[in-house]
């Protein structure tokens, strides 16, 4: 089944693979859908995802990276804060 992320502004994701040496890494959503990510905006944007460990959860824009199925560019990120 394809996985579409919503498109009304970012979503909380938990980093469940950190990112490699090829600049890939996985993210699941609330629901479990996972998403290869494989691009970047920019350098600082790889820099500050690959500084997450597994178990972070980011707030990222996802799109559709190419036509392969489920690999997909992150086009913002912020951390998730919790409410204590």
């Amino acid at each position: 089944m394809e996985q579409t992320p919503p498109e009304d502004g970012g979503h909380s994701y938990t980093v469940v693979s950190d990112m490699n040496e090829h600049g890939g890494m996985t993210v699941v959503d609330a629901t479990n859908s996972t998403y290869q990510v494989v691009e970047y905006d920019n350098s600082s944007l790889r820099r500050e995802l690959a500084s997450r460990d597994v178990g972070d959860s980011v707030t990222l824009d996802l799109a559709r990276a190419g036509v392969r199925a489920n690999v997909w560019r992150a086009s913002r990120a912020e951390p998730t804060i919790l409410a204590a």
